[in-house]
């Protein structure tokens, strides 16, 4: 059983059909609000959550005492205030003592259809740790809107879902123009739009393209660009060279694959790795470790008897 706290009254959930936090091996099924794309917890479990990965966006707000969260190959000591964001299916765990922390969970699934956030993606797609002291102008609207979003969920007003979808539309619009406006070429050119534009339409085409060859030669082709001038504004616009970016748009595909019974192979071949070596190279140089290895974090897990397990909660008491 999980230890913690009875949460303030105004925090409790205002939709109680929680049973449990489900897993299967390493991967946790979220269990969204019925019929929404989101759950929101006033969490102070002190065991913390060992390695595992969902298919959420998470974001965590720390309130109280220290947090210590592990994504990927990196660790973030968050202290109070501090906000991370955490990628879809990126193995994190969590570890803290007794302390306060709001925990977001999202399906942005909607926000995929706009353009912009297809451009944003190039930000979100790595842990993003906000703090006051080293990101004020964008900490204090990024706090600004997760403390309405934070209202109106459990104010559980009517329209609920669609004002914090509004609130988190403007979050990540906030997000990306604080980092495209400083990125010389992108921020008063007289270019900036036109960049912007034929970037957009190169990222939301190679999204839903993974599996093409997708060349550095193609894309300069697709934007215009000389070879040259590309390379120097993807790597300005984006914060990473287009190979990088490419191999990170493809690893976190492989990831969501990884979960079903479908063969490594097949896998890179659907992602568009040329073949299986080129692949678990990629691969482990982003997650720490090989396909393989990720899909079979089972065993492990089995050893800490946390694979295929339902763990029964009250109702009233969140966790993560």
């Amino acid at each position: 059983m999980s230890k913690q706290s009875v949460p303030p009254v105004k925090y409790n959930q205002p939709i109680r059909d929680y049973i449990g936090r489900t897993m299967q091996d390493n991967k946790e099924i979220v269990d969204f609000v019925p019929q929404s794309h989101l759950r929101i917890w006033y969490n102070t479990q002190e065991e913390g959550y060992e390695t595992h990965h969902h298919n959420a966006a998470e974001i965590i707000l720390c309130i109280e005492n220290f947090y210590q969260v592990s994504v990927g190959n990196a660790v973030y000591n968050m202290k109070p205030d501090d906000i991370l964001f955490i990628p879809p299916e990126m193995l994190h765990s969590i570890s803290g003592d007794k302390g306060i922390r709001l925990i977001f969970l999202l399906d942005l699934t909607p926000l995929h259809d706009f353009i912009d956030f297809n451009v944003i993606e190039t930000v979100i797609m790595r842990p993003l740790l906000l703090s006051e002291k080293n990101h004020s102008a964008l900490y204090e609207k990024v706090r600004g809107h997760l403390s309405e979003i934070t209202d109106i969920y459990f104010k559980s007003q009517s329209m609920w879902e669609l004002l914090i979808f509004s609130r988190l539309m403007e979050m990540y619009a906030d997000i990306g123009r604080y980092n495209f406006n400083r990125k010389e070429p992108l921020s008063e050119d007289e270019h900036s739009l036109i960049y912007y534009e034929k970037f957009a339409n190169l990222l939301k085409y190679t999204d839903s393209h993974l599996e093409e060859e997708l060349s550095l030669d193609w894309a300069a082709d697709y934007t215009g660009f000389s070879k040259y001038h590309f390379l120097r504004l993807f790597k300005e616009y984006t914060g990473m060279t287009y190979y990088d970016h490419l191999s990170h748009k493809r690893i976190q595909a492989a990831q969501k694959l990884l979960s079903s019974n479908e063969s490594v192979t097949n896998i890179a071949v659907r992602t568009g790795f040329n073949n299986l070596t080129s692949f678990s190279r990629s691969f482990r140089k982003l997650t720490g470790m090989s396909p393989s290895q990720y899909r079979n974090r089972k065993e492990e897990l089995d050893h800490h008897g946390m694979s295929k397990q339902i763990i029964p909660l009250p109702a009233a008491k969140p966790v993560q």
